[in-house]
């Protein structure tokens, strides 16, 4: 069970997200439906205040006007680490490029990062298989796997490390079944 303030902050940081989108989010996709699941799935799983807040907010980089010493001054410097690991790096062009480059600052950062950046792939796995293009797909199947192959010596004992093991065939067999 979490303490009043635990929850207080999680909240603040929900408002924070449904704030920052309305002010300045430009992604056409439900990204605070995503990352509210995001946030909650780590919640529910019984991580730390700042990965559950972390989770919330890890989209907030790439698609709001929000700026990572916003979120430093707002929630700490934990939190603002973990959304600068788990965030694009616009300066790389390659896409499966940018995907390593985020998980590799994720793994230097620590287990936090790389349960927020799980939570997150664990949710839009669910869409890759909706993805534009055929390398697109390809991608995203082969940026799941290097991140569960590469996350197991920091969340491999969680549920949420065996989850993704399990999705990635599931989530194989649907990109590859569109494809047919």
């Amino acid at each position: 069970m979490r303490s009043k303030a635990e929850d207080e902050e999680i909240e603040r940081a929900m408002q924070y997200l449904v704030h920052a989108f309305e002010s300045s989010g430009d992604n056409p996709k439900p990204v605070i439906l995503h990352s509210t699941r995001v946030g909650m799935d780590l919640y529910d799983r019984g991580y730390e205040e700042h990965v559950v807040v972390a989770g919330f907010l890890h989209d907030l980089l790439e698609d709001t006007d929000v700026t990572a010493d916003e979120i430093r001054s707002a929630f700490g410097e934990t939190v603002a680490e973990i959304v600068e690991a788990a965030s694009f790096d616009e300066r790389i062009d390659d896409y499966l490029e940018r995907c390593y480059d985020i998980y590799e600052r994720c793994f230097e950062s620590g287990r936090g990062a790389v349960a927020v950046k799980a939570a997150d792939i664990l949710d839009n796995s669910d869409y890759y298989h909706l993805g534009e293009s055929e390398e697109l797909r390809a991608n995203q199947i082969e940026k799941m796997r290097y991140f569960v192959d590469r996350s197991e010596p920091y969340i491999g004992g969680d549920e949420l490390h065996r989850e993704l093991e399990e999705k990635l065939p599931a989530v194989k067999e649907r990109i590859e079944s569109r494809e047919r």
